[in-house]
């Protein structure tokens, strides 16, 4: 893979990562009753759970995926 490429998948992958931390402080906040969730919400936040329990949701390190070590 391309220097170039790499850099824009790393930047990808550390936006993603960045939403996905949103999301949590979110279902964070709805979980902790500051705002009651919407009947949606608590559907979704169920299967984000179950899904993270049984090991299908992970927060990975970018540089195992991308191969970097500190050399």
């Amino acid at each position: 893979m391309t220097v170039s490429k790499e850099r824009q998948l790393y930047d990808e992958i550390r936006e993603l990562r960045a939403i996905l931390e949103r999301i949590e402080a979110l279902l964070e906040e709805r979980l902790l009753g500051i705002d009651e969730p919407l009947r949606d919400e608590v559907e979704v936040i169920r299967e984000y759970e179950a899904d993270k329990e049984k090991g299908k949701v992970e927060l990975v390190n970018l540089d195992d995926i991308l191969g970097k070590r500190d050399d």
